[in-house]
This record gives structure tokens, C-alpha cells and sequence, in this order.
């Protein structure tokens, strides 16, 4: 009897240290899971341009159907673009939305320079107005990109760029060698007038040197000062640009409201009936037939005539189509920039085309 006790008090003890490791196993396996964490990747946000403190920000969209390979910016009041926001090997994929931050001078506007793949041509949008704008989708109109903008009160508004912006890159060059040699052209006057009022100065030095000894001195240094070239400036010119609205266009035009039918209309005309007394039933075929048969049942007979509208026949009426006019929008209203000519960015000298 003691022995089988302490058999089972063996047991019970085993009993329980084999629980304790599994309650010690299940812990440590809680532990581990509660220590796990669940790594989720964030979607990157791709952007164009650095965000500082002054800078603003511009949500657009390439609806080009083509990558975009060039984006560029800059103040309206300055001269060149930014170098190129997009890096080598990168590109705005069709449909990818992407966040523009861009720095513009107080009272300025914001230029834009759009190039895409495989294409030698770029498009600039001159003066474009960021104040009120919600959105802006760059997309491919007849071989031209066009930023189409929606303001934050739901209106839309398209913005083609200006005229000289999808040149090549050979006409731009030649176009650089035409101004070139154009201000040579300038220099060239400016230098000749210069040479013409040293001259001058020269002539009357040498007067007054015959005049008196004096003011040989004087007339001298004038003479030294005179023949010194004054500094030489040369322009430099900056396009300027309106905004100009296009109308609307459209055109008038006839929409068939009811088909042209056939109407069959009945044709009628009024007809004696012999009417029955005693039953009221319509004995127009045998009215002394009707009435002997009631008079067979004992009944008061009798008839009286009405005169009953019959259909006799039916005619065909024609109605001819029903057209009313209405209007049809050929091309909506839209905006484009306007080239009103060249203003030196130094002096402030205009010019026309």
C-alpha cells in the first residue's frame, strides 16, 4: 500500500512538471508572436523639385499617353528654366500622378517646360497661374502637349503652349545665330557712334590747345577721357507674353424630333336604325319579326327609329417630319499665350516682333 503511494505521488509530481514545461512552452511561443511586428512598406510618393520652406506645391497628372522625360520650371521674371527636375533614367509614366514643388518670385508666375520620350521637341507655357488652381493634367493634342487645369471652384481651363516652344532644337540654334549676329550688328553701331564722339572731342581738344597753353593740361585729360570707350550694353531680350481667349465655336443644326407617319382616319356617317319599344334591341334587319315574337309572348311590341354615326370607311392622312434647330460645340472655349514682343531684361528697352 505505501509503495503504490509513493507510485503516485511520483506520478502526480511528473504530472506537473511536464505541464509547467508546456505552459513554459506556450509563454515563451506568446512572447515571440507579441514581439513580432508586421513590417508594411509605405507607397512611395513620388515628386519633382525640392520642398523647402518657401516653396509651393502643384499636383499634375501625365494624360500624354507617352513618358515624360522633360520637366522644368521657373519664375516668370527670370531668364533660363531650372535644370531638368527629372534624373537620369527617371520619367513620369503615363497616368502617374506626381506632386511639383516650385519656387516663384513675390507678384510672379510659374513657366513650365514639358519634353517627352523620343520626341527633339519641347513645349513652354508662359505665365501660368497657380493661385486658384486645384489640378493639372499635361496631355497630347495634335502632336502638341497641352496642360489642361481645373480650378479649386470645379471650372476647367486648357493652356496650349506658346508659339516658338515646339521647335527643334536645330531651329532653336538657328534662331540663337540670327540674334547673335544681330547684336553684333548693335555692337557694331554703338561703336562707331562711340569712335564718331571721340573724334569730335579730339577736334575741339586741339582748339583750345592753339587758344591757350593753359588749358593745354586740361584739354588733354578731357581728350584722355573722351577717347576711352564707354561700357558697351548689350540687350537682353526676354519674350513677352498675354493670354488671350479663344471663343467658342459651334454650329446650328436641324434634329428630327417625329418621323414623318401615315394616319389612317376613320370616315362616318349617319344612319336610320329601327329601334325596339318593348326591349330596346336594334330590329333595323326585321323590325315586324322582332315584334310578333313578342307579341307571341304576350308582350307590347312596337319600335321607334334612331339615327346612329356608322364608320363607313377609312382615309389616309400624311404627316410630314418634325424637325427642330438646335446648337452643337464644335471646339470649347480655351486660352493661349500670345507673343507681343521682346523686353530687355537690364535696360527695360522694348521691342515688337
Amino acid at each position: 500500500m505505501k509503495t503504490k503511494q509513493i507510485l503516485m505521488a511520483g506520478a502526480l509530481a511528473l504530472s506537473m512538471v511536464l505541464s509547467g514545461g508546456m505552459l513554459t512552452g506556450c509563454s515563451n511561443s506568446s512572447t515571440k508572436d507579441t514581439k513580432t511586428t508586421e513590417v508594411v512598406k509605405k507607397k512611395e510618393v513620388k515628386t519633382l523639385g525640392k520642398k523647402t520652406k518657401d516653396s509651393k506645391s502643384l499636383k499634375f497628372t501625365n494624360n500624354t499617353g507617352k513618358k515624360i522625360t522633360v520637366f522644368e520650371t521657373k519664375s516668370s521674371s527670370e531668364e533660363s528654366f531650372s535644370d531638368n527636375l527629372l534624373d537620369d533614367g527617371d520619367a513620369v509614366k503615363n497616368k502617374e500622378n506626381r506632386t511639383l514643388y516650385y519656387t516663384v518670385k513675390e507678384n510672379d508666375k510659374l513657366d513650365v517646360k514639358v519634353g517627352l520620350q523620343d520626341q527633339d521637341k519641347t513645349f513652354v507655357f508662359k505665365d501660368v497661374d497657380t493661385t486658384d488652381t486645384k489640378k493639372v493634367d499635361v496631355s497630347l493634342k495634335e502632336d502638341k502637349v497641352n496642360l489642361d487645369v481645373t480650378k479649386k471652384d470645379g471650372t476647367t481651363a486648357t493652356l496650349t503652349p506658346s508659339e516658338d516652344s515646339a521647335k527643334t532644337e536645330d531651329e532653336k540654334k538657328d534662331e540663337q545665330e540670327v540674334k547673335q549676329e544681330e547684336k553684333k550688328e548693335e555692337k557694331k553701331e554703338e561703336t562707331a557712334k562711340a569712335d564718331s564722339s571721340n573724334k569730335s572731342n579730339t577736334s575741339e581738344s586741339k582748339k583750345n590747345n592753339t587758344a591757350s597753353t593753359s588749358n593745354s593740361s586740361s584739354n588733354k585729360n578731357n581728350s584722355s577721357s573722351s577717347s576711352s570707350k564707354p561700357t558697351e550694353h548689350t540687350h537682353n531680350w526676354v519674350a513677352q507674353y498675354k493670354t488671350v481667349t479663344v471663343p467658342e465655336k459651334g454650329h446650328n443644326e436641324q434634329v428630327l424630333v417625329q418621323a414623318a407617319y401615315d394616319e389612317q382616319v376613320p370616315i362616318t356617317e349617319m344612319k336610320e336604325h329601327s329601334i325596339c319599344n318593348q326591349c330596346g334591341a336594334d330590329i333595323t334587319g326585321d323590325p315586324w319579326g322582332h315584334n310578333k315574337q313578342h307579341a307571341l309572348n304576350y308582350e307590347a311590341g312596337g319600335f321607334h327609329s334612331e339615327w346612329i354615326e356608322e364608320v363607313t370607311g377609312y382615309k389616309t392622312v400624311h404627316h410630314d417630319a418634325v424637325y427642330e434647330t438646335r446648337y452643337v460645340v464644335d471646339s470649347p472655349a480655351t486660352t493661349k499665350q500670345e507673343l507681343t514682343g521682346y523686353k530687355c531684361s537690364s535696360c527695360g528697352k522694348t521691342k515688337t516682333n
